[in-house]
């Protein structure tokens, strides 16, 4: 199928196909005519790279998961993998989101009349931790 048609049934622009493809993560179309054309296959590859887009993989890590494993490594181990270390990583930003909501609300609370003096109380609260 055409680059467009492609890019139709998967819901994105031809743009992300090209990208997809040139970064590795989805198998080089042949041309004829000049133009792409992809097996049905690449719709598939497609479901499964959005589907770890919307997880938070990059582009480098859903690689790994096509390309990064033994060739007999099942799918579910490859996920199992890549994703434990990715729920590790979301952990870590929780708790970093969730301290900068706290200074956020801190920041609300805030009387000051000059930054100077907010500088100052940081400063204070900073060096009686």
């Amino acid at each position: 199928m055409r680059i467009s048609e492609l890019a139709h049934k998967a819901g994105i622009r031809a743009s992300a196909v090209r990208f997809y493809e040139k970064a590795g993560v989805l198998p080089v179309a042949s041309r004829r005519s000049g133009q792409r054309h992809f097996t049905p296959d690449a719709e598939r590859y497609l479901a499964v790279i959005g589907v770890a887009r919307r997880a938070g993989f990059t582009i480098a890590e859903i690689r790994l998961l096509f390309d990064g494993f033994r060739t007999n490594t099942p799918a579910s181990a490859r996920w199992r993998s890549l994703a434990k270390k990715k729920y590790r990583e979301i952990d870590i930003l929780i708790g970093n989101l969730q301290g900068m909501q706290g200074l956020l609300r801190i920041g609300m609370r805030c009387r000051c009349l000059t930054l100077e003096e907010c500088g100052g109380i940081a400063l204070s609260r900073h060096n009686n931790r």
